[in-house]
């Protein structure tokens, strides 16, 4: 997982894919809120999806995984609370059963940890990085009733491995 501003996103070595998608993810970044919802296809098995949603109280958002394809989450209006959760043991860290969508490339967990998360504010000007194997409950409420979101979706054999610090 990396949380950062989009000032420091191209100091992350992940690779020629990252250093190519991330200004086109910019560019539709800069266009605001006036960008129209939908998929945005960028090659190379990338693409970004436009939603704009109600935020969740922490009881109804779900957890959700992924594992050929990593996320980029950032906040075109409003903001969000997000927590991030290490999947040790598959499924079992969220308890109850999950919901697999294949072709998306899509988990839903019933169940909600009982050790703690990371909970972090995604808000307009960063981002937020999510691997596989980091399952994330997006979408909570913080301080906005609705949020725009820009997810670009990266297939995880396109990026380098982050570098320890």
């Amino acid at each position: 997982m990396i949380i950062d501003s989009f000032a420091r996103a191209l100091s992350y070595d992940l690779g020629p894919l990252w250093e190519r998608v991330f200004p086109e993810f910019l560019a539709l970044y800069a266009k605001g809120d006036e960008l129209a919802l939908g998929r945005y296809e960028l090659g190379d098995g990338v693409f970004v999806n436009v939603e704009e949603y109600a935020t969740k109280e922490w009881d109804a958002a779900r957890y959700e995984a992924h594992e050929k394809m990593v996320d980029v989450q950032t906040l075109l209006a409003g903001d969000e609370y997000i927590d991030v959760q290490t999947l040790r043991n598959g499924d079992a860290v969220l308890g109850g059963e999950a919901e697999r969508y294949d072709e998306r490339d899509l988990i839903f967990y019933a169940g909600k940890p009982a050790v703690p998360t990371v909970r972090f504010l995604l808000e307009p000007g960063m981002f937020a990085l999510l691997l596989p194997g980091e399952a994330h409950q997006p979408c909570m409420k913080a301080t906005s009733a609705r949020a725009k979101k820009l997810v670009i979706k990266i297939p995880v054999s396109g990026l380098k491995a982050p570098a320890a610090i």
